[in-house]
């Protein structure tokens, strides 16, 4: 894999300060929630941006009728991570449209703004990358490209169809991919489920825990149930409603646009 762009360098040097020279002190629940919630936030403002690609007079390349819209791998990132982090991309992959980047579809500020998120990535340890490609390759980036064709083909009230794209193509997708994610990762190795005791000489406690932690002591075996616990808290991350998928939120952000 070639190195990646950053297709704005002020906005990395700010994502770059931002994320690495600002000292988290996060738990790692936090920090998957947060990777989780982010990845919506971003799916539901790209989901405003196709809107704004099927107005019919805004500048930009034509729509077709009835265009094809795919996802592939990312190409474009603001900045790279180090040692056992990774710099995880928040959306999916790169959406294309008619074999078109989107933005190109758009002109002046919005153009560059839609062109940026593709870019933004978190530096987080490699476990939540390695999560987030097997939740992608279970349908997680089908459903990106599915919800965003959604939008770029209905003929409602923008702020109704992106609505429903995120909650009837987005929503239900990207947890069907966790799932299918979870169970490939519960066919490779994993550590013993903790067994309680429960006579009452050793009531509550765990019997195996000795097993257990060699079990841990394995690097692929820790690996692969460290992922699975991302994934919990990702399907968790859906539980809070990105607020730019709000319909005043949607209004006000294509209004932003044309104006």
């Amino acid at each position: 894999m070639g190195r990646r762009r950053s297709p704005d360098r002020a906005v990395a040097a700010e994502e770059r300060f931002r994320l690495l020279r600002v000292q988290r002190f996060s738990s790692d629940t936090e920090k998957a929630l947060w990777h989780g919630r982010s990845r919506n936030t971003r799916v539901a403002k790209v989901l405003v941006y196709m809107a704004a690609i099927r107005m019919p007079d805004r500048p930009g390349l034509p729509l077709t009728p009835n265009p094809s819209v795919t996802c592939k791998g990312a190409e474009q990132q603001f900045f790279s991570a180090s040692g056992e982090n990774q710099a995880a991309h928040l959306l999916p992959g790169q959406i294309l449209i008619d074999n078109t980047y989107p933005w190109l579809f758009l002109q002046g500020e919005p153009a560059r703004r839609l062109q940026n998120e593709f870019a933004y990535v978190d530096p987080i340890h490699a476990n939540y990358n390695a999560a987030d490609r097997v939740a992608e390759r279970n349908g997680m980036v089908d459903t990106f490209a599915a919800a965003c064709r959604a939008v770029l083909t209905s003929a409602g009230e923008a702020e109704i169809d992106v609505s429903n794209a995120y909650h009837r193509v987005w929503v239900p997708g990207a947890l069907a991919a966790i799932a299918a994610a979870e169970h490939e990762l519960r066919s490779e190795p994993l550590p013993p489920p903790l067994v309680y005791g429960t006579s009452p000489e050793d009531y509550g406690m765990i019997l195996n825990l000795e097993e257990r932690s060699e079990a841990m002591n394995d690097e692929d075996t820790w690996n692969n149930f460290e992922q699975l616990s991302m994934l919990d808290y990702y399907r968790a991350a859906f539980d809070e409603l990105p607020t730019e998928i709000e319909p005043r939120a949607i209004v006000a952000a294509l209004n932003a646009m044309v104006n």
